[in-house]
């Protein structure tokens, strides 16, 4: 699990900020790997997601389920980072699942934007 603290520095005192996101894998089954994104993809964060795809989608996965479920904010480029990520692994052979929150802001964005991955949108 990746997480990060971040620390806003005033004259006063330190003001903690909630983690921007948070990133869990897991493995329920031989050759199948759950990303869960939860908290903001946005501009500052999308890079993690996107370097934590790439080495899954370069070990060997017959299946990868990117969890947007706890995402509360999704920017364009936290979109493209997910994007990229479906694209990188049915590239790679791997059959890939965007599991989304049916009620959830992720995919209120995901369906203002074109779709590569529509066929792989899996209502939670």
């Amino acid at each position: 699990m990746t997480t990060s603290r971040h620390t806003l520095s005033t004259s006063l005192s330190p003001v903690e900020l909630p983690d921007a996101l948070r990133l869990t894998t897991h493995r329920p089954a031989p050759g199948t790997a759950v990303v869960e994104v939860a908290g903001d993809l946005d501009l500052a964060t999308a890079p993690r997601l996107r370097e934590l795809i790439t080495a899954r989608a370069t070990s060997t996965l017959t299946h990868l389920v990117i969890d947007l479920c706890g995402v509360r904010f999704l920017s364009a480029t936290g979109f493209a980072a997910v994007e990229h990520g479906y694209l990188l692994a049915t590239e790679r052979g791997i059959a890939c699942t965007v599991r989304v929150d049916a009620t959830g802001r992720a995919l209120r964005v995901i369906r203002l934007l074109p779709l590569r991955f529509a066929e792989a949108l899996e209502p939670a």
